[in-house]
């Protein structure tokens, strides 16, 4: 058990690692300097605007960018008479002011520019065109590519060209994976940005900002690029300065209902939202907060967090397929994310991030499942019936503090709580009944401390982090299946998991910039101590339970990682051709209860860039990866994973290693909503951790082992375009996977090869009648190879998705999917349906799902040597009317 004085132990480092910052935070007399950029004749301001200054000697200073309102504000150290200020704006002429700093330390300096008329690649630049490219953003008028059918911000995102979400929610922009969603240039979510996608009303957006090359450290922005993107969201006027909202409520039959409530109050100082949601219509509270993913940061990774990468040893979740989840999980979720960003001083933000989710889940299917070997085919068949209930809670805080131009610091701490309950019953191969149940808790907090102070050339940063994870784990099986003993099916299996983990660490680092070369060098430890126990025990009906030794035990782990790398960037052509190194030398001594050693890994991290070209942006990279197994890798006893599976750990200490190199392309032109990109990736696996599986038709039993060998190869294709003479934008692709996998099956090594191919398309139309279209299609075919024994399947799916636009009032989209599985056909389908009375603030709605009363989806899938052939049973056809409020 993690208790307080465990927790408080490393917090020490973190007031040591303070307290070395002190010297550093005195602050020097400096130079104020604040005006506004507007334009000539309007005098509207000008927002985005560069201010730039420098010295007589043309020695740069310092930049900002003008607010929304055209404001800016520019501190810097200088004992200069004069300096010199430049003010440009993409689409202006630019002004040189000189600035005399005799007159005092405070200076208001104002600009007007001249709008210029130029064009570019004969595209005319206007003020209210769709798409509007500027330095590293790309802004889109939400007006022109919506239908007003649109519910959510992801509803929006989704019509966006150059933007796609994938299944998960996960975001990608110009072919680069999003890091968050601001609000009018604020962060609310931190990465947890489905929050805001997946809740947030459609109609309070004005514009949709990309993003490029965003960083919110303000010393490390005045001489490092980041490969970081965002998005930001511009809000409509009447989102401002106001409270705002929306309320809806809706009740259908067979016990539909959802009441969802936004509201919001978005000022410069302060920016605040409350998004919540009840739901029993296939909308998953949980799902914002897990499978993100995000874009590498490259060489300006200082401001990263470290994370804890350590998952549940026990899951008992039900199989998916690819249909949406609401048309066969039947659900009841709430939510409610309280999200703030509050200006405290000057120039210190407040974050506060309160996520607090339920869910209740319930599935039924049947599962054939085949085990394809060269000399044999096993085949059983489960029945199954899954409940679940999950709660979380999750409060992220957080404060970022300039204080002053060359200082800078962030403390930021995270705190979830979740608690999950499985309860599984199925009917193996149609005779033999059995109740599993899986109960967790999970506690986590973790403390982020990061500090950067500018320096001749460069800057210094300083990060200190602790963390803890408590995981506890309650499994039942009823009857026991484990035991060889038949007598033993009046009694059920107990197994109990403890999981903790305590961790700290401290980096430092020294980054410098000379001209083209910026390099660093970084330096840190890392220690964290972990114990695993679990224990299992047999129930009779009549005795009290008796522990397995065999199936129970105890493992520990200290594991304390030291490094010192470097980092080199170096611009052959400026801002085009750049040369990346990163040269990591680690020394990890791990010490568990089985085993000891100390370890010496050399990871270099190589790339070559060259982007913002005419033919686009090119990327190159070589990685080695040494990694080593986790402690619950290491168990010297079986655990029981769940009615059919044992699993025995490794028995020695052993390096996993693998070099992964990778091929990027994208070329991109927003104006012109054309978008190429391409990527290969090939990793070669020296050795890597599989098992030895011993299979049969009621009993699985596998054992950790070391296996050389093993690679994994994956390429995509993918190219999007708008054509205008059916005002209507394309996306084609191709992506591939092969997956080459050493595995003893049954005492002999074989080598598992996956193949899969997915061809898909998809089409958006922008047209100005009653009627609009989305449509895509895919072909997805799978395989998988254990010598001369192959299993394929293919999978065939289409979607068509009217828009209906009838006299401004009536408002609705109809969505149809149709599936070829195994030569059977079957389609999911939804409709949505509103009347919005006339300069009314209300609005009467109908959702319906599976209009045509669709019994069952069935789904095929192949992984390793297994053959997955799913029949879910379907989420019955149901009807519900809302009112919508707006407020």
């Amino acid at each position: 058990m993690i208790t307080l004085s465990i927790l408080l132990k490393p917090i020490r480092l973190i007031v040591i690692y303070l307290s070395l910052l002190m010297p550093f935070l005195a602050q020097a007399q400096k130079l104020d300097i604040k005006g506004q950029v507007l334009e000539v004749g309007s005098n509207l301001p000008l927002e985005g605007s560069s201010i730039v200054i420098s010295s007589s000697t043309n020695k740069f200073l310092g930049y900002t960018y003008s607010t929304e309102n055209g404001k800016y504000e520019l501190s810097i150290k200088a004992d200069a008479d004069s300096l010199y200020l430049k003010v440009s704006s993409f689409g202006y002429e630019s002004q040189h002011v000189l600035v005399n700093t005799t007159a005092g330390r405070n200076i208001t300096q104002n600009f007007s520019l001249t709008p210029k008329v130029e064009q570019l690649n004969t595209v005319v630049l206007e003020t209210e065109e769709k798409i509007k490219v500027n330095r590293d953003t790309v802004a889109y008028r939400v007006s022109a590519f919506i239908n007003e059918t649109e519910q959510t911000v992801e509803d929006v995102l989704k019509n966006l060209p150059g933007i796609e979400i994938d299944d998960d929610g996960n975001i990608k922009a110009q072919g680069k994976s999003i890091q968050k969603i601001l609000i009018e240039g604020d962060d609310l979510a931190d990465k947890n940005y489905k929050t805001i996608s997946k809740n947030l009303s459609a109609d309070v957006l004005s514009k949709v900002e990309v993003i490029n090359n965003y960083s919110e450290n303000p010393v490390l922005k005045q001489f490092l690029d980041s490969e970081a993107v965002v998005l930001n969201l511009k809000l409509k006027d009447k989102a401002k300065s106001i409270w705002f909202g929306a309320l809806k409520t809706g009740i259908g039959n067979d016990s539909r209902y959802e009441v969802d409530l936004n509201l919001g109050l978005i000022r410069p100082e302060v920016k605040l939202l409350d998004l919540g949601n009840i739901n029993s219509v296939g909308k998953p509270a949980g799902e914002q907060l897990n499978n993100y993913v995000y874009q590498q940061m490259g060489f300006n990774d200082f401001d990263e967090n470290y994370s804890l990468d350590q998952d549940s040893f026990l899951n008992l979740n039900p199989n998916s397929i690819l249909i949406d989840d609401k048309f066969y999980v039947e659900n009841e979720s709430v939510s409610n994310n309280l999200l703030a960003n509050k200006t405290i001083w000057k120039d210190s933000k407040l974050r506060n991030s309160l996520f607090v989710t339920a869910d209740q889940f319930q599935s039924d299917y049947t599962n054939l499942t085949s085990y394809f070997l060269p000399n044999e085919t096993i085949n059983f068949q489960e029945d199954n019936a899954f409940q679940t209930k999950n709660l979380n809670l999750r409060n992220d805080f957080e404060i970022k503090h300039s204080i002053d131009e060359d200082h800078f610091i962030t403390f930021q701490t995270d705190l979830s709580v979740n608690n999950s309950d499985v309860n599984h019953e199925l009917l193996f191969n149609s005779r033999d009944n059995i109740a599993q149940v899986l109960d967790e808790r999970n506690l986590s907090l973790s403390t982020n401390v990061h500090f950067t102070k500018k320096i001749t050339n460069g800057a210094l940063t300083f990060y200190g982090f602790t963390g803890a994870n408590q995981d506890q784990q309650g499994f039942t099986i009823n009857p026991n299946t484990i035991s060889p003993d038949e007598a033993s099916n009046s009694s059920k299996l107990e197994t109990e998991i403890k999981d903790n983990t305590v961790y700290q660490g401290l980096e430092g680092s020294a980054i410098f910039k000379v001209n083209k070369l910026t390099y660093a060098f970084k330096t840190g430890i890392l220690n964290q101590e972990r114990d695993f126990n679990h224990i299992t025990s047999d129930r009779g009906s009549t005795t009290n339970s008796i522990e397995i030794d065999s199936l129970s035990g105890t493992n520990s782990e200290t594991r304390l990682k030291s490094f010192v790398s470097f980092k080199t960037q170096y611009e052959f052509i400026p801002d085009k051709l750049i040369a990346e190194g990163d040269l990591e030398l680690s020394n990890v001594n791990l010490r568990t209860t089985l085993d000891s050693r100390s370890f010496l890994f050399f990871n270099p991290n190589l790339t070559l860039r060259l982007r913002k070209t005419k033919l686009g942006s090119f990327t190159i990279r070589y990685k080695k990866i040494n990694e080593l197994p986790t402690l619950s890798d290491l168990n010297s006893n079986f655990i029981v994973q769940n009615y059919r599976n044992l699993i025995l750990g490794l028995n020695r200490l052993e390096s996993i290693s693998r070099n992964q190199y990778s091929f990027n392309y994208i070329f991109s032109r927003p104006k012109k909503r054309i978008l190429f990109e391409a990527g290969i990736s090939y990793s070669d696996y020296n050795q890597q951790l599989s098992a030895d599986n011993l299979l049969s038709e009621g009993l699985n039993v596998s054992r950790r082992l070391f296996i050389p060998g093993g690679s994994l190869l994956a390429g995509r294709l993918g190219f999007t375009t708008y054509l205008s003479f059916v005002d209507s934008s394309f996306k084609v692709g191709y992506t591939k996977t092969v997956f080459e996998n050493p595995s003893i099956l049954n005492s002999e090594l074989f080598n598992v090869t996956n193949d899969s191919d997915l061809y898909y398309f998809r089409g958006t139309t922008y047209w100005d009648g009653i009627l609009n279209f989305k449509f895509s299609g895919s072909i997805n075919s799978n395989s998988g190879e254990i010598g001369e024994s192959t299993n394929t399947n293919t999978i065939y799916n289409g979607k068509l998705e009217t828009v209906l636009r009838l006299y401004d009032r009536v408002f609705g989209n109809f969505r149809n999917e149709v599936f070829e599985v195994n030569s059977e056909t079957y389609q999911t389908s939804s409709f949505n349906l509103e009347y919005r009375p006339k300069d009314k603030s209300y609005v009467f709605g109908v959702d319906a799902q599976n209009i045509f009363d669709t019994r069952s989806y069935t789904f095929s899938s192949i992984t390793n040597f297994q053959r997955g052939d799913l029949v879910y049973r379907a989420v019955p056809q149901y009807f519900m009317a809302y009112l919508k409020f707006r407020f």
